[in-house]
């Protein structure tokens, strides 16, 4: 006797098969001992590689929050950020993602500055002057930039393009993971990322533990205290 199939339900949602790819990102940057950007630029494979980690961990970040709001059914589905404000306005995470996802739009539509440096034997280039160009950054990049510094305000990310570094990345990963893990105690349906496994270095490690070993950042201490307050 032929049993008839029944249809399975599948969500396509697309957040845990960014991990290997970051992984191996977070794995080749760290080969290449980057050093951190001078007043303008980092050298332009820790550039690049740290832009990538960002954009892809906001990806993740976007897929989760995608994935919760569809397991709450939540219709019409929000837009990250105002979904976080809606649903979680108390927990510490509304203006550290907004520094996130303002980062993530500076890559990502490369924000142009007009800049003027000098060039000095002990640090390479000095920057002299720097100007956003017209056009660039919506109302939350302006609420998150301190002017002084071109960083994000909390969090210390730059936001000048050229200098966003390994430091950045690994700010923006344990801010994400955070964020991540909140979400799982939440709910685990609503993203499950404790038990994520990756390759790093030819050891399986659990991928939340992986970011929890990254170095020291400057962001984690303001972000620790900002969630745990």
């Amino acid at each position: 006797m032929v049993h008839q199939q029944q249809p399975q339900e599948y969500v396509s949602i697309i957040g845990l098969s960014y991990l290997k790819p970051i992984t191996k990102l977070l794995e080749d940057l760290e080969t290449f001992g980057p050093k951190g950007p001078n007043d303008v630029q980092a050298s332009s494979t820790e550039n690049g590689y740290s832009a990538s980690v960002i954009i892809l961990t906001m990806l993740l970040v976007e897929s989760a929050i995608a994935r919760t709001q569809y397991i709450r059914g939540d219709k019409p589905a929000k837009k990250p950020l105002d979904f976080v404000r809606a649903a979680y306005p108390n927990s510490g995470f509304v203006d550290l993602l907004e520094e996130l996802f303002v980062v993530r739009d500076v890559i990502a539509h490369n924000h142009v500055w007009e800049a003027q440096y000098l060039w000095d034997d002990q640090v390479g280039m000095k920057l002299v002057f720097a100007a956003l160009e017209s056009g660039y950054g919506d109302k939350k990049f302006k609420r998150m930039i301190d002017h002084v510094n071109r960083k994000t305000r909390q969090l210390g990310i730059n936001l000048f393009p050229t200098r966003i570094c390994r430091e950045d990345a690994r700010v923006v990963l344990k801010i994400a993971v955070k964020f991540l893990l909140f979400l799982e105690n939440k709910n685990r349906r609503y993203f499950y990322i404790s038990d994520q496994y990756v390759r790093y270095r030819d050891q399986s490690v659990r991928f939340v533990d992986l970011v929890a070993s990254l170095g020291q950042g400057s962001g984690k201490e303001v972000a620790n205290r900002m969630i745990n307050k």
